[in-house]
Formats: C-alpha cells, sequence, structure tokens
C-alpha cells in the first residue's frame, strides 16, 4: 500500500503512474483517428441493436484533394457550417441560417415531409403539427432513404465522420481529420444516427453537419463514379457551382443516387451514327420527391413527367439561385394529377416562416389579365408551379405572394 499525508501527491510511484497516463501529445499538422462510439454503444448492444459500423482510416492527402475537386470549390463557405435541425418556425421545417446550402437543406426537407407522409394517419396534422418526437425520427429516416437507399442502393452508406467533434472541415487539407464509417443495413445506419457521435456530429445546430452530409453523399457514391459515370460532362461533375450554389447533380445525387446533370425522362442521345453518340442522362425514375424549376418557364430545360409526378406529392422547387419545397400534407393526393384543384403550402427553410403559406392551385383557370402566366410580373412560385399545372390560377389565401 501507498501511504500518504492528506492533501499530497509526491510518492515517486504514484508520481510514476501518472506519467502512464498522461496521453501522447497530437501532430496537428496530420490526421487524427476517430474520437470514438456512443457512450450507449455498450448497453444498447446488450439489448440487441446493431453492430456498430467498420471505422476505416482517415483519408489520405490525394484522397481528401479528390474529394474536394467534386465538392467544386476550394473551401465550402461558412455558411455550411451548420447542422441539420428544426426551428420554431413550422413545426415540421428544417432551418437554413445562411445563404448558400438551399439545395441540400431543401432536398433534406422534402425527404422529411415524404416520410411523414408514408406515416401519416391521413390528418394534415401528421405533417402540419408533428411532434417532436416524430419529426425527429422523420428526419433521421429522411437521412437513411438518401444516404442508403438512394445514394448507396441499398446495400451501403458512409458517413464521413471527424476525429473532434468540435471540428469544422472545410477545405481539402481538413478533410484530413475524416474517417469512413461503413454502414450495411438500413437499421443499423438508422439507429446508430440517433446516437453519439453520429447524433451530435449532424444534427447539432451549431456543429457541421451540413458539410459533412455532403462529403458522405460524393464518398458513398464514390468519386470515379461521380465523374465517369454520372455527370454529361467530367469537367463539370461538381456539387458546388456558380456563386456558391448547389449544382442540379448535387439534387439529382440525392434523389435518385446518381449524379446525373439532367432532369427529363430518361436518357437522350446526341450525335450521329457516322459522328459518334453521345447519351445524356435524365430522371432513370419515378422517385419519392419531385421537382419544379423556374428555369423550365424560360424554356432553358424540360422537366419530365417523372420528376413532375412523384410518388409522395412533394416537390423541390428551384426559383433561379434558391430552393425550397412545396409539399400537399394530405397523402390522398395523386402527384401526377394536373388537372384538379389542389391545395399546397410552401415552406422555404431560409425565410423564417412563422405562419403557414397555403396556396390553392386551380388549372386551366389563368387570371384574364395574363397571356401565359410566364410574365416577369408574376411570382417566382407561381410560374414554377405552371409548369406543372398549366395555365393555373395561384391563390396565395391572404399571404403576400413572394415574387
Amino acid at each position: 500500500k501507498i501511504r500518504l499525508k492528506k492533501g499530497s501527491l509526491s510518492h515517486p510511484r504514484l508520481r510514476t503512474v501518472r506519467a502512464c497516463i498522461v496521453p501522447p501529445p497530437m501532430d496537428n499538422d496530420g490526421p487524427r483517428h476517430f474520437f470514438g462510439p456512443s457512450r450507449d454503444a455498450g448497453a444498447a448492444r446488450a439489448e440487441g441493436a446493431p453492430p456498430p459500423p467498420k471505422i476505416e482510416e482517415p483519408l489520405s492527402n490525394d484522397a481528401s484533394e479528390q474529394l474536394m475537386a467534386v465538392v467544386g470549390v476550394p473551401q465550402l463557405p461558412d455558411a455550411w457550417k451548420q447542422g441539420l435541425f428544426f426551428a420554431g418556425y413550422q413545426p415540421y421545417g428544417l432551418q437554413q441560417v445562411e445563404g448558400g446550402p438551399c439545395g441540400v437543406l431543401a432536398t433534406v426537407q422534402a425527404f422529411v415531409i415524404h416520410v411523414l407522409l408514408t406515416k401519416s394517419d391521413g390528418s394534415p396534422d401528421s405533417v402540419l403539427a408533428v411532434d417532436e418526437n416524430t419529426r425527429q425520427e422523420a428526419l433521421i429516416d429522411a437521412i437513411c432513404e438518401i444516404m442508403f437507399n438512394n445514394v448507396g442502393d441499398k446495400r451501403k452508406a458512409m458517413l464521413l465522420v471527424p476525429s473532434s467533434a468540435s471540428a469544422m472541415p472545410l477545405n481539402a487539407s481538413q478533410l484530413r481529420c475524416l474517417q469512413p464509417a461503413t454502414f450495411t443495413a438500413y437499421d443499423q445506419l438508422r439507429h446508430h444516427l440517433g446516437q453519439r457521435p453520429y447524433r451530435d456530429l449532424y444534427f447539432n445546430p451549431s456543429g457541421c453537419g451540413l458539410a459533412l452530409l455532403l462529403y458522405s453523399l460524393i464518398w458513398t457514391r464514390g468519386v470515379e463514379n461521380i465523374r465517369d459515370r454520372d455527370a454529361d460532362d467530367k469537367a463539370l461533375a461538381v456539387m458546388i457551382g456558380a456563386h456558391g450554389y448547389c449544382t442540379q447533380e448535387l439534387v439529382n445525387l440525392m434523389v435518385f443516387g446518381r449524379a446525373y446533370s439532367n432532369v427529363f425522362d430518361a436518357t437522350k442521345r446526341l450525335g450521329s451514327q457516322q459522328d459518334g453518340w453521345v447519351v445524356l442522362q435524365g430522371a432513370p425514375r419515378r422517385p419519392a420527391v419531385g421537382f419544379l424549376s423556374l428555369f423550365e418557364a424560360f424554356k432553358s430545360m424540360e422537366v419530365g413527367s417523372r420528376y413532375k409526378g412523384p410518388s409522395s406529392p412533394v416537390w423541390i422547387v428551384c426559383a433561379e439561385s434558391h430552393y425550397s419545397v412545396l409539399f400537399a400534407p394530405d397523402p390522398s393526393v395523386d402527384p401526377r394529377d394536373n388537372d384538379r384543384i389542389v391545395e399546397l403550402y410552401y415552406f422555404d427553410q431560409l425565410a423564417r416562416q412563422s405562419e403557414r403559406v397555403r396556396l390553392t392551385v386551380m388549372p386551366g383557370r389563368l387570371p384574364g389579365h395574363l397571356a401565359t402566366g410566364f410574365e416577369e410580373s408574376e411570382s417566382m412560385i407561381d410560374r414554377c408551379i405552371r409548369t406543372k399545372w398549366a395555365e393555373a390560377t395561384v391563390d396565395w389565401n391572404g399571404t403576400e405572394p413572394i415574387l
């Protein structure tokens, strides 16, 4: 036994023990290893929970550079320093803190509503007045559907996790702290997203979950697959384009699991048999959530019937440089129907919407003062709506139209 006077820590054997447990200094220039699984993992595993994911070595310099090249910018803006979280504006609504990452947030938002609709009891309040527990579960399911079912082809999902919970990796040199965690089952991913450290990494409002999701999308699909198989042009195979906005390739990657460059149905061939064919990839199937674009109103893009008629009445809306969401809270609404009157709700995750925005869309009843419905005097959202519901009157029901 070691006998010490009260308050004394000077015994030589004790100093030896203390020296043994002092952690070695970390090399700040080198990659750091994953900071550990959930503290709840042991108890949860004993109860038959899914096994932990396989944790791989941190990204190499070359892998970090390749990943950032597909991201498309040397460094992500500070707007990506946020997690995926709900705000106090609408119960179902995610929050976007700053402009920039709206494409990713709007797509996740669309999948959250899709999940809520699939679990709805038929009442609009299942979406519009969703409770805290249900919406958090829907957010986790939305990430699982995007990452595992879509991007991972229902075979895998690879979440990139930093060596420290406080890490904010925004450029290639900082990506070397990331380690791939490989999940091979939907339930495995779903369980661990609700546990530490993944819960804190991805859903902490002041964390870097949005950037981590972006990196994980690319890593799961694979840099070579995105460049060589998906995008029309290798040089344009990036997720962040001009002015820091999300590209169509990124939205398509989340919706279909493929970073295709177009939104028309199936494929199109350009060229000739003599000179060779160029195959352009569009929407490969009917998706869970839809897509409408102001660029179609400008006649510079064709959105196919697959994207306009998804399996759930939810549409990502691209109005020039900003993405938001339209949806019907009634799960009985047929998303392929373009002719009946429909009640839609509009949600912009950046707009701090304290009031619900309900739109009544009446196809074939174009107001008399309009010639086409696509006049510049019309709201951008109205024009997007008319690309699906032709010549519609859009009643904002007392809310000021968003121009």
